[in-house]
């Protein structure tokens, strides 16, 4: 691992794309795009809708942000504008918690009050529900949840990770405890003290890496062999050398 440049800012959320880009919320809710070296190349800012609890930049042409206070999942495009604005207590869903971009063009959301996990279109459309509820004896609380290669997966704090095929349907759970996760490949990639960790689904096999000043990180993001570490006051960028 290379460390590459710190970058002087306070934020409270991070997340990154495909192509490298960092996206940065600040206090005041604003959101700033960074290019891979740290660069600003955008800004959106909606301070009236109240805070960004998170985002999906898994598509960087269509960026989803959920603002859970209002229940309202915001969609801006790949220069930052505004494109769709969704109330979710419109189609019944008064309390989601998780939202994730899908690659078949709809989108991923999980209600709390119902335990279900929906797959919605543009037009808030419901197309797939399935209830969590029938799959643990636990009760589902998520706290992170994506797509990758046509597979959904939900990270959940008490059972580990779930997966789920393209349609809603359950597959199996990695028993790994971790509230943010990404996946690559056949990697589980997540973060937890000291480490940064590495899990192979297939061979069942873990790597972990020692991360610099483990006690001050608050969130991080692998993308494109950047590792993006983000602390109270600063955000750390380092190379990740295979």
């Amino acid at each position: 691992m290379v460390f590459l440049k710190t970058i002087p800012i306070e934020a409270r959320l991070v997340s990154t794309d495909p192509v490298g880009n960092i996206y940065l919320v600040k206090e005041n809710n604003t959101l700033l795009r960074l290019n891979d070296k740290g660069d600003s190349i955008g800004v959106f800012n909606e301070i009236k809708k109240g805070k960004i609890s998170h985002i999906d930049a898994s598509n960087p042409l269509r960026i989803l942000l959920f603002f859970s206070d209002y229940n309202q999942l915001v969609v801006l495009n790949n220069m930052l504008t505004r494109k769709n604005v969704y109330q979710l207590n419109s189609i019944g869903l008064n309390n989601v918690s998780c939202i994730a971009n899908s690659a078949d063009g709809n989108i991923w959301l999980y209600d709390q009050s119902s335990g279900s996990l929906l797959k919605v279109n543009e037009q808030l459309t419901i197309l797939q529900n399935t209830n969590l509820r029938t799959i643990s004896e636990n009760p589902t609380s998520p706290t992170d949840m994506t797509e990758y290669d046509r597979a959904l997966y939900i990270a959940d704090t008490v059972d580990g990770i779930r997966k789920f095929d393209q349609f809603g349907f359950y597959n199996t759970t990695y028993h790994i405890k971790t509230s943010s996760f990404q996946f690559f490949n056949a990697y589980l990639v997540y973060f937890s003290t000291p480490y940064l960790f590495s899990y192979h689904t297939k061979s069942f096999t873990e790597r972990k890496l020692p991360l610099p000043e483990p006690e001050n990180i608050l969130q991080l993001r692998v993308e494109r062999n950047r590792l993006v570490i983000l602390r109270k006051d600063r955000v750390d960028l380092f190379e990740l050398i295979q």
